[in-house]
């Protein structure tokens, strides 16, 4: 997955969002309503969100030296993570707390029109900035992998969040948008409850968010599939006897460094070694471009 397309979903997402939630905040005041107020938030999290990927995907494209020998690509993760910290407490908690004040402070929704003008441009502008990161992220999907699977797998941060803040943002825009109906035509508690199921919705967010960035933070090994594929090219070598062990972990970027150790035929001698190794490496980097660092010890 291209860093130049990266990049553009998570400028897109923050220009969309930076607008959406202008509109809703305005909209929110006029209408008194907590469950498009949520959504204003929502919005403002997710611009705040946008602009720490930015800072993230900057600093890991940073030089390896000497304090990192294997480059700032982890950067991403951390960025990532606080994204997801910061959607929970200046989304999801903040928009729960609107929620439960409105229902024991219930007010009647006023000028409710203009709350659903402001939802359908919210929808049509996120749904544009859902399409542009689904699209960089499906070109990177293998046929007969499930879609949440690959979401799950997917080591792009920037694409990933893109993709959940935006899924979450289209799920909360329907929610607000019943419970404005509800609001209006049955009780005004119907609003309150809206701003609670989106706060709810934004904490199982982040909590989806922060616990995929964790494993990626401490060390997450490359998938089973590109193991076996792993293993398939060095099998191909006639003279490898045995994969005695294999260790993986991303590094950033949808970078990985790979650690192996192989046994070959004692009849090798020590100066074939050598261009084997290369060899070897030149396979799998052909398969996997993103290997930035393969280490083979030989036994």
């Amino acid at each position: 997955m291209s860093t130049k397309g990266s990049i553009k979903a998570v400028t897109i997402a923050l220009l969309g969002n930076l607008t959406i939630g202008v509109i809703k905040l305005l909209i929110s005041l006029v209408t008194r309503s907590a469950g498009m107020m949520a959504e204003a938030i929502h919005s403002f999290a997710d611009t705040s969100n946008q602009v720490l990927l930015l800072i993230g995907s900057k600093r890991s494209k940073k030089a390896a030296d000497e304090q990192h020998s294997f480059g700032y690509g982890k950067e991403e993760y951390f960025w990532g993570f606080i994204v997801a910290v910061l959607l929970f407490f200046m989304g999801g908690l903040y928009s729960i707390y609107e929620g439960i004040h409105k229902m024991i402070h219930p007010e009647t929704i006023e000028h409710a029109v203009w709350i659903f003008v402001a939802l359908i441009i919210s929808v049509c502008i996120e749904f544009k900035s859902f399409s542009v990161a689904f699209k960089q992220f499906k070109t990177e999907r293998n046929q007969g992998v499930s879609w949440l699977t690959h979401l799950k797998n997917s080591t792009d941060t920037n694409i990933f969040i893109i993709i959940i803040e935006d899924f979450a943002a289209l799920t909360g825009l329907l929610m607000v948008l019943i419970t404005t109906i509800l609001a209006v035509t049955v009780a005004p508690i119907f609003d309150a409850i809206g701003s609670i199921l989106v706060g709810t919705l934004l904490v199982s967010t982040s909590y989806f968010l922060s616990n995929e960035l964790r494993k990626l933070m401490i060390g997450e090994s490359i998938s089973r599939g590109m193991r076996s594929k792993i293993k398939e090219i060095l099998n191909s070598y006639s003279t490898v006897k045995h994969i005695n062990n294999m260790r993986s972990m991303y590094i950033g970027n949808n970078d990985f460094m790979l650690l192996l150790s192989i046994d070959i035929e004692d009849d090798n001698h020590i100066y074939q070694l050598d261009p084997m190794i290369f060899e070897m490496k030149a396979d799998i980097t052909k398969v996997y471009s993103n290997a930035k660092y393969i280490y083979i010890e030989v036994e």
